[in-house]
């Protein structure tokens, strides 16, 4: 691991939580990620799943967490199985984590060799009333299995201060990407140069590496979303769109820049980049403890609208016109202005939820003209709190004058 270790504190919390929103009789199997197989003696670089992670700290494969809170044996309540290191297993791969280690991590006193599970298992299914597993392997196929994910989802939505210290150490070293970003780029570079330099980053500060897969969308590939090639060429007088994050601890940054590829906005671009930060500015006042992301989302529509009209997409007379189903400003905004974070970058949310103090989220208004062949989207990663909201990325230039300061400043 290149990060320090999240304290256990947190992980034995978290079941605390878990355990608390379950009713007597219960018993939990979780199991980790699997490695999946590239080809041959391949494989793909592995990742925890978010769920196993936030109950126990631990990035290991083939291990199990088994809850059982109410069984009258106290050293059957809290269970973790992980497998033991054999000749050829350390040959290959090194040592793997010891039960001492795997305590230390998670919190968990009782800590067991993962080729004693299903015997335990067996023992304790018999005295479950209620089962909770998301992966069913372990189980015969007429015991009836309640999901898991959901339990787990409810409490990742609203994050612990440790967490929230996580994706901070995340936005720094996107911050510290986005500034050699700015001293790089230059006409002719390639997209791929530019992830290059993020990617670089990320590795030389220690980041587990990207969130997610890099958006750089130079020209008119910012008008695809989810543009990942990055195989083209940064034109002179374009504009490069970039959408990236690094991950710390499994937990993501989400940030999202606009920059022009020779240092200096064009005058319609930097009309076009002042109407996005315009609302960008705007719709992070407006995220606070109680509103409806669906809600938030409208309002954000409507100041795109007045935004839309100043800029002359369309006029006053298309407005009134418009269905009331499917308003103009989509045209030019057609993905939503804000998302959960945490463990994944598209964190687990339910949107008929009110935002609340702990929460993070995402605001990240666009707009995308094809005629005009322009893409310009700002993202930063806000924290909910009592009092309203605390951006977490105001420290990452967005400012277009101050964008064009910092390129200069490198030529």
């Amino acid at each position: 691991m290149k990060s320090t270790p999240i304290p256990a504190s947190l992980f034995i919390r978290n079941r605390e939580k878990l355990v608390g929103s379950l009713a007597s009789g219960v018993l939990v199997v979780i199991m980790s990620a699997k490695r999946m197989i590239r080809s041959g003696d391949q494989f793909y670089p592995f990742r925890q799943g978010s769920d196993f992670f936030y109950l126990t700290g631990i990035n290991l494969e083939e291990c199990m967490l088994v809850l059982f809170p109410h069984h009258s044996e106290p050293s059957l309540r809290e269970i973790f199985f992980i497998p033991k290191t054999t000749e050829k297993s350390e040959l290959w791969s090194g040592p793997s984590l010891t039960q001492k280690e795997a305590e230390s991590l998670s919190g968990i006193k009782e800590i067991r060799w993962a080729d004693e599970a299903d015997e335990l298992l067996k023992l304790m299914l018999p005295e479950a009333s209620v089962i909770y597993a998301d992966q069913k392997e372990k189980f015969e196929r007429d015991q009836d299995i309640a999901p898991l994910s959901p339990h787990i989802s409810r409490l990742r939505m609203v994050k612990e201060v440790e967490e929230v210290e996580e994706i901070k150490k995340a936005v720094q070293i996107t911050r510290a990407a986005f500034l050699k970003v700015l001293e790089m780029a230059v006409p002719g570079m390639m997209e791929y140069q530019l992830e290059a330099e993020i990617t670089g980053e990320f590795i030389r500060r220690g980041a587990d590496g990207h969130a997610y897969e890099p958006i750089v969308a130079s020209g008119k590939n910012a008008l695809i979303l989810h543009y990942i090639q990055n195989h083209s060429m940064c034109q002179d007088g374009d504009l490069v769109l970039m959408d990236f994050g690094a991950e710390m601890n499994n937990y993501a940054a989400d940030c999202s820049r606009t920059i022009p590829v020779n240092g200096k906005f064009s005058r319609r671009q930097l009309e076009l980049y002042g109407a996005a930060l315009r609302v960008f500015e705007q719709a992070v006042k407006m995220m606070k403890p109680g509103v409806i992301m669906a809600d938030f989302h409208q309002v954000v529509g409507s100041l795109w609208e007045e935004e839309h009209l100043k800029l002359g997409l369309y006029t006053s007379s298309d407005v009134a016109a418009q269905p009331v189903m499917d308003p103009l400003w989509k045209r030019y905004y057609m993905h939503g202005t804000t998302h959960s974070m945490g463990l994944d970058v598209h964190d687990t949310f339910d949107r008929s939820q009110p935002f609340e103090p702990g929460m993070v989220l995402t605001c990240e208004p666009g707009i995308y003209i094809p005629e005009e062949g322009i893409g310009i989207r700002l993202e930063n990663d806000i924290l909910i709190t009592t009092e309203g909201q605390v951006d977490l990325m105001k420290d990452i230039p967005i400012e277009a004058g101050h964008i064009e300061e910092l390129m200069s400043c490198y030529k």
